[in-house]
């Protein structure tokens, strides 16, 4: 190939190159034309605006940078005049019905109905709630039955509708209202309507005081007499249960009025009276601790949660024991004899001086009536005195028996005085010893040596100091003169008859 040749074939390629770029670019404006173009027309469609025509020559660059003209419906571009007529139109609307909410709350808390409101957040102080998208306000005091609910229970309640009562409509005077609702008194209702006797409950241990335990059963407390606690003797609550504990017990009693619920727990244990023949007999002995003293005798525990009775005159048989405490104290280990089981009343009566032979057999031997005595007083009663002979047997000398040495009504003596006695009567069957005092003195013997107290002269009166007892020369007494002749009654009376009748008359 010549050089002529080759040249002209390099030409032609070059050429072929260059309309196949030309053609490249073409196309790739076309395309980005078209793209523009499309952008520009989801642009309109996406916010319809009135646009002004554009020409199809125009570069799509020009077409993208027109701002669309402020769209009807959107309510930031509107004019401010038509804005505010807007919120205030909207305002008017919402105080309508709030108004109208109002007037209707007003019927509702009259009749101490309820409605239903839907909690929406927490706000300071309670919840806000709505009730037909009217806000109120429920104080945290309000929500539940306990005085002072956790941030925790506060937020459980966002999103849940619940009933309340309407507890206060308040109007200030900018004619502004506010309404605030309670479910406090409605938990309290139900509550009480649902509280049963025998019914079991549950609760933590919210005090303990001396006499028993307090729980709290969501918000109302129930006390646990320290009687009952357990079946077994209870000395100190505290070692029963400690604050926090949960307790299970059952509802004795209640009063609503008082708010006042009685628990027990021991109704929950098994009793340890059931079989109680086959554990204990009677003349059985036994020994164990004395728990608890009254006036009338000791308790004794025997096992646990079985107390029998130790009466003061089962004490002692020579002895007249008036109180438990003068032969036993509290946590003594006593050895005592059963007298008798009562498993109904779950009762066991008990002594400790049968635990020995009786010695009135041999004592009224000793003891004969008119026989002399050295003895010393042991105690002044309302009915005499109690005087303790020998060291071994006590005897009863009643005031009637001691008239000559009475000063007044008191009886001259004291616990302890040597005192000479003579025995009156012995009864063994009744455990019975009158005395009298050896020697006896007359009440006229008393009156001469001048020990007894005179009585007191007679209070003067107010009446003796009105006036003078009248003399009986008065003028009212002479004779009364006659009237022209004519008589009067006073005048058939003798002078002796005028004097009783005008003497009655002053008195």
């Amino acid at each position: 190939m010549t050089s002529e040749e080759i040249t002209n074939k390099v030409d032609d390629t070059n050429q072929q190159i260059t309309e196949v770029i030309n053609e490249s670019e073409t196309t790739n404006v076309a395309q980005d034309n078209e793209s523009k173009s499309d952008d520009i027309n989801a642009e309109v469609v996406a916010e319809p605006t009135l646009q002004s025509e554009e020409t199809p020559t125009e570069p799509a660059e020009t077409a993208t940078e027109k701002v669309p003209e402020p769209s009807v419906a959107d309510e930031s571009t509107q004019p401010p005049d038509i804005k505010v007529a807007d919120d205030l139109a909207k305002e008017n609307a919402n105080e309508e019905q709030f108004n109208a909410v109002f007037e209707k709350l007003k019927a509702i808390k009259e009749s101490n109905s309820t409605i239903s409101v839907n909690v929406a957040e927490r706000i300071r102080g309670g919840l806000r709630v709505f009730h037909q998208d009217v806000p109120m306000f429920l104080p945290a005091s309000q929500i539940s039955s306990k005085r002072s609910p956790s941030e925790d229970e506060l937020k459980e309640f966002i999103g849940k509708d619940i009933d309340v009562h309407v507890h206060e409509l308040q109007e200030d005077a900018t004619k502004r209202k506010t309404v605030i609702v309670s479910r406090k008194q409605l938990l309290e209702n139900d509550f009480w309507k649902n509280l049963k006797v025998g019914q079991t409950v549950e609760g933590p241990v919210s005090s303990i005081a001396s006499f028993g335990i307090f729980i709290d059963l969501g918000g109302y407390e129930g006390l646990i007499h320290v009687s009952r606690l357990s079946q077994s003797h209870v000395e100190n609550p505290k070692e029963y249960a400690k604050k926090g504990d949960i307790l299970k017990a059952k509802v004795v009693a209640f009063d609503e009025e008082k708010k006042r619920i009685s628990l027990s727990t021991k109704e929950l244990e098994d009793s340890p009276w059931i079989d109680i023949n086959s554990k204990l007999a009677v003349n059985a002995k036994v020994k164990g601790i004395v728990r608890r003293l009254t006036d009338f005798g000791a308790y004794i525990e025997i096992m646990k949660g079985i107390d029998g009775l130790l009466r003061t005159n089962e004490i002692s048989w020579t002895k007249r024991v008036a109180n438990p405490a003068e032969a036993v104290k509290i946590g003594d280990e006593i050895e005592v004899l059963i007298l008798q089981i009562n498993e109904e009343k779950r009762a066991l009566t008990l002594s400790l001086k049968r635990l020995s032979e009786n010695p009135w057999t041999a004592y009224a031997d000793k003891y004969t009536p008119d026989s002399i005595h050295n003895g010393n007083v042991k105690e002044i009663v309302n009915h005499g005195m109690v005087v303790n002979i020998n060291d071994e047997i006590d005897g009863f000398m009643p005031r009637s028996r001691m008239k000559g040495y009475l000063k007044g009504n008191k009886i001259p003596f004291n616990p302890g005085d040597p005192f000479e006695i003579k025995v009156l009567s012995i009864d063994t069957a009744k455990e019975s010893l009158i005395v009298a005092p050896a020697v006896e003195i007359t009440v006229e013997e008393t009156s001469e040596r001048g020990e007894r107290s005179e009585r007191p002269p007679r209070r003067k009166s107010d009446r003796d100091d009105r006036h003078p007892r009248r003399s009986r020369d008065d003028e009212k007494y002479k004779e009364m003169p006659s009237n022209d002749g004519a008589f009067s009654f006073g005048d058939m009376l003798s002078d002796e008859n005028k004097k009783l009748l005008f003497n009655k008359i002053d008195k």
